[in-house]
């Protein structure tokens, strides 16, 4: 389930079915479903991540890039991004068709949140093991070795999970982390690692039941006499000020901005902070890098009365090519 070559047409996505495996012959591997591309990999990768997004771009860039920088091995990811605005599934489109992602989704098969979704992951890999994430979170380096090595060591673990729950904060230095597999009674579901034989009886639970009658998932593995364990110390959550839900970045930047008067003077009430040539300390979205170039600026004008209320920037990556375009809004319509 590695990603597509990059190399190959990188035409508009066709509409198509769930995410699933399929036979290679039969499907395009550029299908979509409500603009998720199917996983098109090989199957080869021991370890397959479902990352599930609910926050900002960059909670979701922060825990991509550490999730595979810190993976010292082969690795497939899958991202699912329900309602996730324009600019999230550009970025996620671009990642795919890099091959840095297997497939996304951005549709929103459970609106009442209550299933955690891994029903989806297991028909999207082959893998061997199944690893839950969620983009809160932050990656340490070799994380996935020591998973591996945890779970190859004990093949009675039947969950592994790589967060705690919340506690209360005690007085006093906070204890040292030991990275020590820790048998639990109840596996924390932010992050957690489990083999995907397990799965099968999985599929048809739904995880919100856990508040009552606790995970069926759990309950089930429990059953059969498998473990629940914790490794901590492998991941770590973002810093406050890096979260973000998802929002419409327009809608939000719209309703604080001052209303505008009539189109005489309006020029006047406008400021231009980027200038042809500039070199911008903005990432791009393709490859990373930390600064763009200026290459042009539009006026941007109310669609209504034709009154200038901001630019438009026009902006390329200096390292990949890539072409940005970036509003900047500084007035509203009144009405």
């Amino acid at each position: 389930m590695s990603g597509p070559d990059p190399r190959g047409d990188g035409g508009p996505p066709r509409g198509g079915g769930d995410p699933v495996r399929r036979d290679q012959d039969v499907r395009d591997r550029r299908d979509y479903d409500g603009g998720a591309p199917l996983p098109s990999g090989d199957g080869t990768a021991r370890v397959a991540v479902a990352l599930y997004a609910t926050h900002g771009l960059v909670p979701l860039r922060r825990t991509l890039v550490s999730l595979r920088d810190g993976a010292d091995a082969d690795v497939e990811v899958v991202v699912f991004a329900p309602g996730a605005p324009e600019m999230v599934a550009t970025y996620l489109t671009r990642q795919y068709m890099r091959g840095r992602v297997a497939g996304f989704e951005l549709i929103n098969r459970e609106p009442d949140d209550r299933h955690c979704g891994l029903d989806r992951a297991y028909r999207a890999t082959t893998a061997d093991y199944v690893v839950r994430a969620e983009d809160s979170l932050e990656f340490e380096p070799g994380w996935l070795t020591a998973v591996l090595e945890a779970l190859d060591a004990d093949p009675d673990i039947g969950l592994l999970t790589l967060t705690r729950p919340a506690q209360p904060r005690r007085r006093g230095r906070p204890p040292k982390v030991r990275c020590e597999v820790e048998v639990v009674d109840h596996a924390d579901l932010h992050a957690f690692v489990t083999r995907r034989e397990l799965l099968a009886r999985h599929e048809s639970e739904l995880m919100g039941e856990q508040r009552r009658d606790g995970c069926p998932y759990q309950l089930y593995l429990k059953s059969i006499h498998k473990k629940l364990a914790c490794l901590p110390g492998l991941v770590h959550p973002l810093a406050d000020e890096v979260m973000a839900p998802w929002y419409d970045p327009q809608e939000a930047l719209e309703a604080e901005l001052p209303a505008h008067q009539g189109a005489a003077g309006a020029l006047q009430h406008l400021r231009q902070d980027y200038h042809l040539g500039d070199d911008v300390l903005l990432t791009c979205m393709a490859c990373g890098a930390t600064a763009l170039e200026v290459l042009a600026a539009r006026l941007k004008f109310c669609t209504q009365h034709r009154v200038a209320i901001g630019f438009m920037y026009e902006l390329r990556c200096p390292d990949c090519g890539e072409l940005h375009y970036k509003d900047d809004l500084q007035l509203r319509c009144p009405h």
